[in-house]
C-alpha cells in the first residue's frame, strides 16, 4: 500500500515572510513545497521569478511547486488569462521550479501551450480544477476526469467542496474508478471538515499527493503537516 506524498503550502504575503516559511519547511524536511504566489504582494512577473529563485536556493533539492490560483478557483489571483499565461511561461523559462499548477478553466490553447512548454523544460504539470461550493454528481466527476485526461499533463487535480458524506464518497469513488483505468497520476480532495478523510485516503483512492498546512491553511478542511504525516503513517502500515 503506497503512501501519498505531502505537499505543504506557503501562503505568506510579504517577501521576507515567504522566505522565512521556506526555511522552516526545509528544516522540517517536507517532501514538496508549494508557493501560492497569488497570496504574495507582488505585481511584476520578474519579481515573482526573483522570489522563486530565492526559494529554490533555500529549498535546494526539495521540489518547488509554483501556483497562481485565480479568485474564481478560490485563490487571490486577479490576473487575466493572458497575464497568467505570461507569468507561468516566464516562470517556466527561468527553470527555478520542479512543478507548476495550470488551471483547467484557462482557455484550452493556453493550457496546451503551458503544458507543452513545461514538459520541454522537464517541469511537472498539475492541471487543476476547483469547486468551492459543491461536489458534482458521480457521473459529472467521471466526465471531468475524462475531459482533463485529454491534456498531456503529468498530474490531474480535482478539489471540490463536501456538503454531505455522499459528496466525499462520490469524489473518492470517481478517483478510484479513474485511476483503476488509467496510469494518470491524480490529486483529489473534498474540501471542508466533512472531506478531511479524503485528504488521508490516497492509499485507497490512488490519489498520489495530498496538501497540508504549515502555519496557515490554503484551503478549507486542510490539516496540519504534522497531523497529516501522523495519519498517513498510521493508514499506510
Amino acid at each position: 500500500m503506497f503512501k501519498p506524498i505531502i505537499i505543504v503550502s506557503i501562503t505568506e504575503k510579504k517577501h521576507s515572510k515567504i522566505l522565512e516559511e521556506a526555511k522552516a519547511m526545509k528544516q522540517a524536511n517536507v517532501a514538496i513545497v508549494e508557493w501560492r504566489a497569488d497570496f504574495a504582494e507582488v505585481a511584476k512577473i520578474t519579481k515573482f521569478a526573483q522570489i522563486a529563485s530565492e526559494l529554490k536556493k533555500i529549498l535546494q533539492d526539495t521540489p518547488l511547486l509554483f501556483t497562481y490560483r485565480s479568485i474564481k478557483e478560490g485563490g487571490q489571483g486577479q490576473f487575466s488569462a493572458e497575464d497568467v499565461y505570461a507569468l507561468l511561461h516566464y516562470i517556466i523559462s527561468q527553470k527555478q521550479i520542479e512543478m507548476i499548477d495550470i488551471e483547467f478553466n484557462l482557455p484550452q490553447e493556453i493550457c496546451n501551450l503551458l503544458i507543452d512548454y513545461a514538459k520541454q523544460n522537464q517541469i511537472v504539470t498539475i492541471l487543476s480544477l476547483h469547486d468551492f461550493t459543491k461536489t458534482p454528481k458521480l457521473k459529472v466527476l467521471e466526465k471531468q476526469f475524462e475531459e482533463m485526461s485529454k491534456f498531456n499533463t503529468t498530474i490531474i487535480k480535482i478539489a471540490t467542496m463536501a456538503n454531505s458524506g455522499e459528496d466525499v464518497l462520490n469524489l473518492m469513488l470517481a478517483t478510484k474508478n479513474f485511476t483503476n483505468q488509467s496510469n494518470q497520476k491524480v490529486i483529489t480532495m473534498a474540501m471542508g471538515k466533512l472531506g478531511a478523510i479524503s485528504r488521508l485516503a490516497g492509499s485507497i483512492t490512488n490519489s498520489s499527493y495530498t496538501f497540508a498546512s504549515f502555519h496557515k491553511a490554503s484551503a478549507p478542511g486542510q490539516l496540519s503537516y504534522q497531523r497529516t504525516k501522523e495519519f498517513l503513517d498510521l493508514f499506510s502500515i
